[in-house]
């Protein structure tokens, strides 16, 4: 198997108790690449080692921030993102199990994964959930659901650790670059493109929804897992239609 590990990307998390216990839950299961956007108490946080149990002062655990999920996902081509709410988008959501299956067959073929988690006060916004490729819905007791950040965070971790060592014996597939999934600097870069031209020819109209239509232009492209050949296509696309 890809020796690859997912990174665990927390969004505004509020509490560095839960920060420190995500980190050692990430550790117990061979997980050390944790990304912070914007911690509510900053960083370094004291409350966050003492909770960490050593997790954090290990030499292969990583801890990088960001100021948003658009730099902090540069370098994944593969993103999940965890939600206990239906929306509003159209975007595959999966089992915790089917979710992580679909994460190491992306591992396999050599490529970077993710998953992101909301704060503990109100979870992902639409705005971060649309960078996703799909969603994970943690199966428990629909009467209470709401689950702990490092408890999400754990049993992701532990799911992705079990399916690890099933598949421990598959070898990685090898694939020409092109036909690689896209990661999200090169879709960025594509979305920008587009939102740039779109906006030269007025087409957000109203003002007042051009949040909304940016969103679900970008979710067309997010959950279709496109290929870098595919992104360059559209590419040529994009720029006949500017030239012309």
């Amino acid at each position: 198997m890809n020796k690859l590990t997912p990174s665990i990307i927390l969004v505004e998390p509020q509490l560095g108790e839960n920060i420190g216990s995500a980190s050692r839950a990430m550790l117990n299961f061979g997980v050390s690449d944790l990304r912070l956007i914007n911690p509510r108490d900053g960083w370094p946080n004291s409350k966050a080692n003492a909770m960490a149990a050593g997790a954090l002062e290990n030499k292969n655990f990583k801890v990088r921030l960001y100021r948003d999920i658009k730099h902090a996902t540069e370098d994944v081509s593969y993103l999940l993102a965890t939600s206990a709410r239906s929306r509003d988008m159209n975007k595959p959501v999966y089992d915790t199990k089917d979710a992580i299956k679909k994460l190491i067959k992306a591992q396999n073929k050599g490529l970077k994964t993710a998953i992101i988690f909301g704060g503990e006060k109100s979870g992902l916004n639409n705005d971060d959930i649309v960078k996703a490729d799909a969603l994970i819905n943690i199966n428990n007791n629909k009467k209470f659901s709401s689950i702990n950040l490092s408890m999400s965070v754990l049993i992701i971790c532990y799911e992705w650790f079990s399916n690890k060592m099933i598949n421990e014996g598959i070898p990685n597939l090898t694939m020409n670059k092109d036909k690689m999934m896209a990661n999200k600097s090169e879709l960025n870069y594509f979305i920008d493109k587009l939102v740039k031209t779109l906006d030269d020819t007025n087409f957000f109209n109203p003002e007042e929804k051009r949040k909304i239509m940016i969103n679900n232009i970008e979710a067309i492209f997010t959950r279709n897992e496109l290929t870098l050949q595919e992104l360059n296509t559209l590419h040529g696309i994009l720029s006949s239609i500017i030239r012309s």
